[in-house]
């Protein structure tokens, strides 16, 4: 599965306890899972195998899209937001400005 297939699954279509994993450079294209994670809250260990890195916690994810409101977002703002608030621990400018 690709990141932008799991982002687009969003805000209902995954439970919040897992959390996100892809691969670098994060795009909308990058392989992506959505695991649960141990009893150490560590990620089952063929996720680092395969080169896939924390992305965010799917209830982090969902927080995150509620800063759009009331206003239904398009998949591409939904994917930017996230990809660059897991960058970056914060939100966009544009997201603000709509």
């Amino acid at each position: 599965m690709d990141l932008g297939t799991l982002i687009d699954s969003l805000p209902s279509g995954l439970d919040d306890g897992l959390c996100i994993f892809a691969a670098k450079p994060w795009s909308a294209t990058s392989p992506a899972v959505a695991v649960q994670l141990d009893g150490e809250f560590k990620p089952p260990k063929e996720i680092s195998e395969q080169g896939l890195v924390y992305f965010l916690e799917v209830h982090v994810a969902n927080e995150t899209l509620e800063v759009f409101g009331d206003r239904q977002p398009s998949s591409i703002e939904k994917r930017d937001l996230l990809i660059f608030y897991a960058e970056n621990d914060a939100f966009p400018g544009w997201v603000y400005a709509r």
